[in-house]
């Protein structure tokens, strides 16, 4: 059964596509049955995923990739109304093979008109009826619908603190994790999410599941925050992947204080796992609650990648030189070379939390038999 992992920091520009998009694929490469949704309606994961890098595939034309795709896979807003007004759906759900070796990524697509379904459920949630109650319930029901099928579910949501939708996925998840830069607005980001989360209670504590009512589970558990573009020090060689900055390594200092109060706050909410669990699962280094501290893409392999339509952590030197622009040259096996210090350094990063994860379900004890 699926662990259901939200990705959520309401301060935008942090790598939170980028990370759920990488961890998605390595998490396949390893074996793991994966399915991404996007709960985003700026819809950047599914365009990083269905490969559409230029206006032409992007657009709305009858013959397009985009117009393709969305007349034969189903987009998230359709997904929850098929659940809560009963009208089962005829796409399918998005399916591509993440490597030779690995599983295929099954993806839930975006969709704008997330919006409509946002100011509907707000409706609801404000004017609770007989007649309303249990369409949380119902939500819930969409978004787990699946879990027997998977061994993760990883939710990339909006950077919106007043979204209803990220409120209800918050309060459906096992997991979730907060990626951050190392910037100051990323600190008072973190600082900001023990209010958010009281605001998401206070709105949705009627609908919390008990013995004689269908709700909303409620025990979300934070796993910690990943620290997203940080910058390398120059000098550092492929050994050394690791080696940061010191204006990012001040900065994960500052961070610390940051994350042990919201962890705290989230500790004597039942909202967060212990520290001694995050150091079974992650280790310590570098620090409590903080999963990795993962290195800037150079912006010429996050262009091959966006134009290639897969993650980083898949390029090959010969993906390199096809999409790399005229001029460049983008070698990423040459010895202590720029691209192959950040390629190696995401690439062990991501990894690393992949693994991480995967000791969650590990953890767990086998389902009974029939």
């Amino acid at each position: 059964m699926a662990e259901i992992i939200t990705f959520f920091n309401h301060k935008g520009g942090v790598g939170k596509t980028t990370l759920v998009h990488n961890l998605g694929f390595i998490l396949a490469d390893k074996g793991c049955r994966v399915l991404l949704v996007d709960a985003d309606p700026q819809m950047n994961l599914t365009a990083a995923i269905y490969g559409l890098s230029t206006s032409v595939e992007y657009s709305t034309d009858e013959d397009s990739k985009w117009s393709r795709n969305i007349q034969k896979y189903i987009s998230l807003s359709e997904y929850i109304n098929a659940e809560l007004k009963r009208q089962p759906s005829t796409k399918e759900i998005y399916r591509i093979k993440s490597s030779e070796k690995g599983r295929s990524v099954d993806l839930i697509a975006g969709s704008i008109n997330l919006a409509n379904i946002e100011a509907d459920l707000y409706g609801v949630i404000k004017n609770k009826n007989e007649f309303t109650n249990e369409i949380p319930y119902k939500f819930e029901q969409a978004i787990k619908k699946n879990k027997n099928e998977y061994d993760f579910i990883l939710i990339d949501t909006s950077p919106s603190a007043s979204s209803i939708i990220n409120a209800l996925i918050m309060m459906v998840t096992d997991y979730f994790i907060t990626p951050v830069s190392p910037a100051f607005f990323s600190l008072q980001a973190i600082d900001n999410l023990s209010a958010i989360f009281n605001n998401w209670i206070k709105l949705l504590g009627e609908y919390e599941t008990t013995q004689n009512f269908k709700g909303l589970s409620f025990k979300p558990k934070f796993l910690g925050l990943v620290v997203q573009m940080a910058k390398r020090f120059s000098g550092g060689s492929v050994q050394e992947t690791t080696k940061f900055s010191k204006s990012a390594e001040k900065w994960i200092e500052d961070v610390n204080g940051s994350v042990k109060r919201f962890q705290q706050f989230a500790m004597q909410r039942g909202m967060s796992i212990s520290a001694e669990e995050f150091e079974k699962f992650f280790g310590n280094d570098p620090g409590p609650f903080i999963i990795q501290k993962c290195c800037d893409f150079t912006p010429q392999l996050r262009s091959i990648a966006e134009k290639a339509g897969m993650p980083v952590v898949h390029l090959t030197q010969d993906i390199c030189n096809k999409y790399k622009d005229s001029g460049q040259n983008v070698d990423i096996t040459k010895e202590d070379g720029q691209y192959t210090r950040s390629f190696t350094s995401i690439s062990n990063s991501y990894n690393k939390i992949a693994d991480g994860l995967i000791k969650l379900i590990e953890r767990k004890p086998p389902a009974p038999t029939p």
